[in-house]
C-alpha cells in the first residue's frame, strides 16, 4: 500500500488524513509548528475521528510532525492541502527536501501546481512530477480537534500533471488513493475546472450587505443562490468555458460537474437538486475565503490568463475589481501573477508546449 503525507492541518488535511488511514495507507500528516496548536489532539493521540459519507471510525496516523523532512521521507505521493496563499511557502519548502520519484498532488490547484514546478525548477529538482486537482476530494469540516465529518465526495476528481507528458504515470500512482480520478489535459485545464471560483464568488458579491450583516446566519447556497446570482454564475461559467476552448481542450458548463441529485443545465437546479449545498451556512464575514481566496487565487488568476492569450472577460474582470474594493486590496495585484506561475510572456503555443514538456 502507498505511503503518503498529508501536508496541512484544515479541513481539507484532515478528512484527507483520515479516510486514507481508515483505508489502509500509511499516513503521515505534517503540520507547520506555527499552527500545530490549532490540531494538539491530533499531535497528541495522532488520530482523527471520522464520520461521514468517507465512513465512520478512529483513523489511527503513522506520524504528526512538524518536521517536514521527516513527514515526506520515504513517501510516493504528497499530498498538499493548504489554502491557495500558502502555495507559495509550501513550494518552498518542498523544493528543499523532495526526493526523486515523489508526486506532489496540491489539493486543489488553481493553479498552484505551477507554482511547485517552478520552485522545483528553480532549486534543480529532478524526476518530481507535480499534479493537482479541480477542487479538494470532499465537502468536509472540522467538527473540533481531531473530529472530522465528511458530508460528500468529489467523484469523479479530475486530475492535472505537470508536465503533461507524464499523466499516465501519475495517474496510475493515485490509482486506489480517490476514487473516480479523472484526468484531464494539463493542469491549466484542471485549474479552470475549479468549482468554487464559479459558485462563490458571483453569490459573495451580490450577497455582500446581507453576509456582513447577518454574520453567518445566512444560508448561501438557498437564500443567496437566486435566480440573478444563478445568472452571474452562468455569465463566468461561460467565459470560463472560452478560455478552455482557446487552449483546446474539452469543457462542460458547471451545472454538469455539481453532481447533484438532478441532471440539468441550470446550475441553480443542479444546486438545489444537491441537499449537501442545502446544508452549508456563511460566510460570517468578508475575511472569509469564499472571499479572500476565491476572488484574488480564483477569479483573478483565470482573467490574469485570459489576458496572457488573448480571450475577452469582462466579468470576470469587473468581479475582480468589485472584489478589490469589497476587500479593500486590490485583487488584480494580490493573488496569484503570471511570472509567480512561470508563464508571463508565453504565447498560447509556448503556454501549451511548456505544459506538457515542463
Amino acid at each position: 500500500m502507498t505511503k503518503i503525507a498529508v501536508l496541512g492541518g484544515g479541513n481539507g488535511a484532515h478528512a484527507a488524513a483520515a479516510d486514507l488511514a481508515l483505508r489502509g495507507f500509511e499516513v503521515n500528516m505534517y503540520e507547520d509548528e506555527r499552527f500545530a496548536s490549532n490540531m494538539q489532539q491530533v499531535f497528541d493521540t495522532q488520530e482523527i475521528e471520522l464520520s461521514g459519507a468517507a465512513g465512520t471510525g478512529t483513523a489511527k496516523l503513522a506520524m504528526v510532525t512538524s518536521d517536514l523532512a521527516a513527514a515526506i521521507e520515504g513517501v510516493h505521493v504528497i499530498l498538499v492541502a493548504v489554502p491557495a496563499f500558502a502555495h507559495a511557502a509550501y513550494a518552498a519548502k518542498l523544493a528543499e527536501v523532495v526526493a526523486p520519484g515523489q508526486i506532489v498532488v496540491v489539493l486543489p490547484g488553481t493553479f498552484g501546481s505551477l507554482m511547485f514546478w517552478k520552485a522545483f525548477k528553480e532549486h534543480g529538482v529532478k524526476d518530481v512530477c507535480v499534479a493537482e486537482t479541480h477542487t479538494l476530494p470532499y465537502a468536509t469540516r472540522l467538527l473540533g480537534q481531531g473530529k472530522s465529518l465528511v458530508m460528500s465526495r468529489f467523484d469523479p476528481l479530475k486530475v492535472g500533471v505537470m508536465p503533461a507528458s507524464r499523466t499516465d504515470e501519475v495517474i496510475a500512482a493515485l490509482d486506489g488513493v480517490f476514487p473516480g480520478i479523472e484526468a484531464v489535459e494539463s493542469v491549466v485545464a484542471c485549474g479552470l475546472s475549479s468549482l468554487n471560483p464559479i459558485i462563490h464568488v458571483p453569490g459573495c458579491i451580490l450577497n455582500a450587505g446581507r453576509i456582513e450583516y447577518a454574520k453567518g446566519d445566512f444560508h448561501f447556497y438557498t437564500e443567496g443562490f437566486t435566480d440573478c446570482v444563478a445568472r452571474l454564475t452562468e455569465a463566468i461559467d461561460a467565459e470560463r468555458i472560452a478560455l478552455l476552448d482557446a487552449m483546446g481542450y474539452s469543457s462542460d458548463i458547471a451545472a454538469h460537474g455539481i453532481g447533484g441529485a438532478v441532471e440539468t443545465d441550470s446550475i441553480k437546479e443542479a444546486i438545489a437538486g444537491d441537499p449537501n449545498f442545502a446544508k452549508i451556512t456563511g460566510p460570517a464575514n468578508l475575511q472569509n475565503r469564499y472571499y479572500s481566496e476565491d476572488i484574488p487565487y480564483g477569479i483573478a488568476t483565470w482573467a490574469k490568463l485570459a489576458r496572457l492569450i488573448g480571450v475577452p472577460t469582462p466579468v470576470m474582470d469587473s468581479l475582480v475589481s468589485l472584489g478589490g474594493v469589497l476587500l479593500e486590496s486590490d485583487c488584480w495585484e494580490g493573488g496569484r501573477s503570471m511570472a509567480e506561475l512561470g508563464i508571463d510572456g508565453m504565447g498560447l503555443d509556448a503556454l501549451r508546449t511548456y505544459l506538457v514538456e515542463g
